[in-house]
């Protein structure tokens, strides 16, 4: 051994010096080409010094080669002895070592084992085979992925080592999804030392991108079907992964397998069960909120369903009926005649609903109805008889609302706009028929001369003249929302604020007002050749009784009595021609959409008082 060392260390030291000669020589060759003749490169003698430059550079490196073998030859030989003893000592500790490994290895599996089935919540069991199996392989990272019924991946879980959760991104983007679609195909597991150096993953984006190093994924296997895969990496530590790891793994997740499963099928049992609840939940909000009213029986004549409504239209204890006969229930209602129908629609009636049954009348706890019953044998799919159902509808409250739409338009039909009267249609209590003190706006308006004029004119020549002012003052006051309440000859009353409340009623009542008064004067000019008609209006505002008057089932007017009625009267009558007079607490309302001339006081028809009186000369704005 000595001696073969001392032959080495020899040959070691003459191969120096040859090389050491050997490079000097090349160095000079370099200047002598690439220096001083490089301009002569065409001369056969610089040719032939440039192909020894070649030859002499290949020797020096090999030489250089062949020397640091040597070298490294007297090294090995010079620690062949201890390095023997010492592989002996390290293949003992190495086996103690995997000893102790397998041992913690199967610990492990064992604990894994029972903290897995430790619950059945599924996104708790993901996440304890994600944190288990990165600690368990001394991963970076881990991803689960699932199949779904359709047999695409599903991802579910990430986890990192430090047990924070990552986003789907995270495995979109930065994991070799080809791997994991592998393992899905071959149901067998990958091991990937150095993902920067396997042939079959270097060039993938995800691995250069996110510099994934070590790689394994196994499938998740349940009863020989493949249910998912786990996939654990690392992009700090190339090897980090061997065989054992991946056998390790492989065991790992049939055990993950099983408990997933369990999990999945527990929470598809629970899903089921909270689907049936919200189905009789959907079900019972379905008979609650329909407006009919529902009752069901079993085929021995005991209620099952009596919903809601049908408790709200017998006047009757929804939960007292329940599980009592129909003819207990039912008979305490005999002018209804239920108990007949339900027993008439079980012998008479194979299968499907009856004719609707219509009552209208006077029934004992309820008052006057009026009602449409449908009534059904039901039978199941094989024609057995499993009991009756009947469909309440309860129009009662529809025929009293048509009595009252027809007695709104009888009464205001002629007297208000029809948007007017679709408004009180559609909120009767708006109305106070039988009478109440309000504050409104009226308008008393005169078409004068009308004397002299039915003596020079025939009488259908009058009526059309007069029809035509009139029916250019309705327009007029419903225009502004006006109540038309009276015509006496040639003159006419309207009100505002009645019947419906309207804040800004002096307004509307001056500026229908004005508006009457433009009318009839436009009518005047563009029909010069008809009789010339003068005109006077009142305006005041102010409280009043309102309502209906009249002969209690003959004929009744919707008016309003007062002294702000009467009022308004003599302020039309003192008016001058073609001229409009508002009283002090209708101009005060209006004063700042207004244009007027101060008359003075005026002295009118019962009242002791003077009026504070204006007459309208304009208005702002229409």
């Amino acid at each position: 051994m000595l001696t073969d060392l001392g032959e080495l260390h020899s040959l070691s030291e003459a191969l120096k010096r040859i090389s050491g000669q050997l490079h000097e020589h090349t160095r000079e060759l370099e200047r002598a080409v690439e220096g001083t003749y490089a301009s002569h490169l065409s001369d056969p003698r610089v040719q032939l010094l440039s192909k020894t430059l070649a030859v002499s550079r290949r020797a020096d490196l090999e030489l250089s080669r062949l020397s640091q073998l040597i070298l490294n030859l007297q090294r090995r030989l010079e620690h062949h002895e201890t390095a023997a003893l010492e592989r002996e000592q390290e293949k003992l500790r190495s086996s103690i070592t995997a000893l102790k490994r397998e041992r913690h290895e199967l610990e492990t599996l064992y604990e894994i084992a029972r903290t897995l089935n430790s619950t059945l919540e599924f996104n708790e069991v993901l996440r304890l085979v994600m944190d288990q199996v990165i600690s368990f392989v001394g991963a970076e990272r881990g991803f689960l992925v699932l199949l779904n019924e359709q047999g695409e991946l599903e991802f579910k879980i990430a986890r990192t080592k430090d047990a924070r959760s990552l986003e789907r991104d995270a495995f979109n983007l930065g994991i070799s999804q080809s791997t994991v679609n592998r393992v899905i195909q071959t149901r067998q597991p990958i091991l990937t030392s150095n993902a920067q150096e396997d042939q079959n993953l270097k060039d993938q984006r995800s691995i250069i991108e996110n510099r994934i190093r070590s790689i394994m994924c196994a499938p998740l296997m349940v009863r020989d079907r493949c249910i998912g895969a786990v996939y654990v990496d690392s992009r700090i530590n190339a090897n980090l992964f061997g065989p054992q790891q991946r056998d390790l793994l492989f065991a790992f997740c049939h055990q993950a397998a099983i408990a997933i499963d369990n999990a999945r099928l527990f929470a598809d049992l629970q899903r089921t069960l909270r689907q049936v609840n919200e189905d009789k939940q959907y079900m019972d909000n379905i008979f609650a909120s329909i407006a009919n009213g529902v009752i069901t029986t079993d085929p021995q004549g005991v209620i099952t369903t009596f919903n809601r409504a049908a408790g709200t239209i017998l006047k009757l204890d929804q939960r007292a009926v329940l599980g009592r006969h129909y003819h207990e229930v039912l008979g305490a209602l005999p002018e209804l005649g239920l108990v007949d129908l339900l027993q008439e629609a079980l012998l008479h009636h194979e299968h499907g609903t009856r004719v609707p049954v219509a009552f209208e009348g006077e029934v004992a706890g309820l008052g006057w109805v009026n009602m449409n019953f449908y009534v059904t044998a039901l039978r199941d799919e094989h024609g057995q008889h499993i009991g009756t159902a009947l469909v309440i509808d309860d129009r009662t409250d529809l025929k009293r609302a048509q009595a009252e739409a027809r007695e709104i338009k009888s009464l205001f039909g002629r007297y208000v706009h029809p948007s007017v009267v679709k408004r009180l249609i559609e909120d009767p209590r708006s109305l106070k028929l039988g009478g109440e003190t309000r504050e409104i706006s009226v308008i008393s308006a005169d078409l004068r001369g009308y004397t002299s004029l039915a003596e020079r004119l025939p009488p259908e020549q009058m009526m059309n003249l007069l029809n035509n002012y009139l029916d250019l003052m309705v327009e007029a006051i419903w225009d502004e929302g006006g109540t038309l309440t009276a015509f006496w000859g040639d003159e006419l009353m309207a009100i505002f604020n009645a019947p419906l409340e309207q804040d800004d009623h002096p307004l509307r009542a001056v500026r229908a007002a004005w508006k009457m008064r433009q009318a009839i004067l436009d009518y005047g000019r563009r029909h010069p050749d008809e009789v010339p008609v003068k005109f006077g209006i009142g305006v005041n505002t102010g409280l009043a009784i309102v309502g209906n008057i009249g002969s209690r089932g003959r004929i009744q007017n919707y008016t309003a009595i007062g002294d702000t009625v009467n009022v308004a009267a003599r302020l039309q009558s003192r008016a001058d021609d073609n001229n409009i007079y508002l009283n002090a607490p209708t101009f005060y309302r209006v004063r700042q959409h207004v244009q007027i001339d101060h008359v003075g006081t005026v002295s009118v028809k019962n009242r002791s008082e003077p009026l504070e009186v204006m007459r309208l000369t304009g208005i702002y704005s229409l």
